[in-house]
């Protein structure tokens, strides 16, 4: 998995990006020894302008959060699954696991957003994410089932996920049909 580093205190996460490294992942950092942002001279050096499967920021409980940790923001507007880790504990939690959970909650926002825009409809929304891909599947009733209908959906289903996300590169919609109730 390719994971986003981001340390509360300069230093604190070095044990955990070691394991990490040693565990197979590839682990990138929004800071170097220049400044807090990679990104602030040349936007295409920041992390998240490439794939993350997770961003994991460390910090001490009850530590106040820190400018350190603006990776986090980014991250967030990219819907890049977030954790939070305490680099105090004892062994490491499942990155795997980790980025399942923090993944489903990623997905089940863009679900939800299309929910929103789909409001009028009886929508059932499922939603899948590659690395430069969100495809949804959007269910509605076969009395919907003409061209200019299934069409407008789609369209309101594509505007859904472009406001929530606008760094998604590529937004692929699917419009199927369930049977009317009897």
């Amino acid at each position: 998995m390719r994971l986003l580093l981001i340390e509360s205190t300069p230093g604190n996460a070095r044990e955990i990006g070691s394991h990490l490294v040693t565990d197979g992942h590839e682990v990138v950092h929004c800071a170097d020894e220049h400044g807090p942002c990679r990104g602030s001279t040349h936007h295409m050096e920041c992390p998240a302008e490439q794939h993350l499967d997770l961003a994991i920021v460390a910090r001490e409980p009850d530590a106040v959060r820190t400018l350190a940790e603006m990776g986090s923001v980014c991250a967030t507007r990219h819907r890049v699954p977030l954790m939070e880790l305490d680099p105090t504990q004892e062994g490491l939690p499942s990155v795997a696991v980790a980025q399942a959970i923090a993944l489903r909650a990623t997905l089940a926002g863009y679900a939800t957003a299309i929910r929103h825009e789909l409001a009028h409809l009886p929508a059932l929304v499922e939603v899948r994410r590659t690395p430069d891909l969100i495809h949804a599947t959007v269910q509605v009733p076969e009395s919907l089932n003409t061209p200019q209908a299934l069409s407008a959906v789609a369209d309101r289903a594509r505007k859904a996920v472009r406001e929530y996300d606008p760094y998604v590169k590529v937004i692929d919609v699917s419009v199927v049909c369930y049977p009317d109730p009897a």
